[in-house]
């Protein structure tokens, strides 16, 4: 028996799962980030395709095995058959983030150690854009976050340069070239302190706005069906009511954080809403139907009873917002996602009132690099509007938050964290938490925030 487990293939089954694990804790909602660095060191020392294939598998399996509760509590799908299809979409994610970059390097630049982590990166941007728009979730840089004065070096080097530093000083010390290490480290600590010291000038300069964060708190199994979810409207607008009394400068809800659809004006809930931001501009996420039966998932800025601007969610899910080719059978296979697909946006431009320039992505949108840095390009304030209800207080909920951090200290601006679950919460351009709501709480989060151009 003994024999049988030291056979290098049990060794490296063991030792994959071992590192699948470790991987996993940095992106877990423990935030248990320095476990990023024995994960590396033993993916570059132990070189073998099966051991990269299998760690992949288990990070992505234990990282995103949240998905499932989207499918299973709300989407109606047999859990055999939901883990059945996550696992190959996990094995699909191991093959591309790992085994691929792997045997290229063996392919190509066997034996040169240093080259691997480039490649691990250059699957990350990859990976991050194709195919269906890409899958910009638990990149390495993002941890840097976690990191002292290293991490305001966001703001000059994006989250891929910072994975190429994190997966360096693993190897680095791996190698014991601590010298290349201690340098990096000096370069990314002076970026830092310079980032630091121009986010404090432009946040000296900058006016102040009070803001009023409304978190619904609206169980998902509620927001499915129109009559549930309409029973909520009269709370949720006596807390935008609260918030007008307190005399805010701006009140910001979530992600369809109403039943009715933004053209529904004979709604009454629809027009007591509109009446509130006679005060007060609003700023609301909410579904609509235009051009026929097309929806849209909007963000709309409203003022005097009207909507002024509106931004309407550019990068939408594949599955759970349209059915991308050669998918669409399984519109016949599952009742839950056959509806009709929603239609994308086409305007990167941030909604404008008075002073306030407001970058508005919704929900995953925050994960796409590109998108956030040219959507926020001309704004001086980010507010993200979402909900993830759809995966209850799990791992994915932390993961989607941890973005919010990242883009405040890539883009040097306040981050409005604005979710219909929780946890609703300000960010600061030092990537602070300054305000946060509590799971599943219904109420108001107040704050000041700067306008920082």
């Amino acid at each position: 028996m003994w024999n049988s487990f030291n056979k290098p293939i049990l060794w490296q089954v063991a030792l994959a799962f071992l590192t699948g694990f470790l991987l996993y804790l940095p992106f877990s909602k423990y935030e248990l980030w320095f476990f990023f660095l024995p994960a590396f060191i033993l993916l570059l020392h132990i070189r073998s395709g099966l051991y990269w294939l299998l760690s992949g598998f288990v990070f992505f399996f234990l990282s995103l095995r949240c998905a499932n509760i989207a499918s299973i509590d709300y989407g109606g799908v047999n859990p055999f058959l939901s883990y059945g299809l996550f696992s190959l979409f996990a094995l699909f994610l191991s093959l591309y983030q790992f085994y691929l970059p792997f045997w290229l390097w063996k392919r190509l630049f066997g034996g040169n150690l240093w080259l691997l982590p480039l490649l691990y990166v250059v699957f990350e941007v990859i990976r991050s854009n194709f195919p269906y728009g890409g899958f910009p979730w638990l990149i390495v840089g993002s941890l840097s976050v976690y990191l002292p004065i290293v991490k305001h070096s966001l703001l000059y080097a994006n989250v891929y340069i910072q994975s190429l530093f994190l997966i360096y000083t693993a190897l680095s010390l791996l190698r014991r070239k601590l010298r290349l290490t201690i340098f990096v480290w000096i370069v990314l600590l002076l970026m830092g302190f310079f980032a630091l010291r121009e986010k404090e000038k432009a946040m000296e300069k900058a006016p102040a706005l009070r803001v009023a964060l409304v978190q619904t708190a609206v169980p998902q199994e509620d927001k499915l069906q129109r009559e549930s979810f309409r029973k909520h409207a009269r709370e949720i607008l006596k807390l935008v009511e609260e918030a007008n009394k307190k005399g805010v400068d701006l009140i910001v809800l979530p992600e369809s954080a109403f039943h009715f659809f933004y053209s529904e004006e004979d709604d009454e809930y629809n027009f007591e809403l509109r009446l509130l931001s006679q005060k007060t501009p609003i700023l609301v996420g909410l579904i609509d139907i235009r051009e026929g039966l097309k929806p849209y998932n909007s963000a709309y800025l409203l003022k005097d009873g009207i909507a002024i601007q509106s931004y309407d969610k550019i990068r939408l899910f594949p599955i759970g917002e349209y059915m991308p080719f050669p998918f669409g059978f399984l519109k016949e296979i599952f009742p839950a996602i056959s509806g009709i697909d929603y239609v994308p946006g086409k305007s990167l431009m941030p909604l404008e009132y008075k002073t306030m320039r407001i970058a508005t992505p919704i929900c995953f949108e925050v994960a796409y690099h590109g998108l956030v840095m040219e959507l926020s390009k001309r704004a001086n304030l980010i507010a993200v509007l979402t909900n993830d209800g759809w995966f209850k207080n799990s791992d994915c909920v932390s993961q989607h938050y941890l973005w919010a951090r990242v883009r405040a200290l890539e883009t040097g601006k306040y981050v409005l964290w604005v979710n219909n679950s929780g946890d609703t919460g300000i960010i600061d351009p030092m990537g602070r938490v300054l305000e946060r709501m509590p799971y599943m709480k219904r109420g108001v989060v107040y704050g000041e925030v700067l306008l920082i151009d």
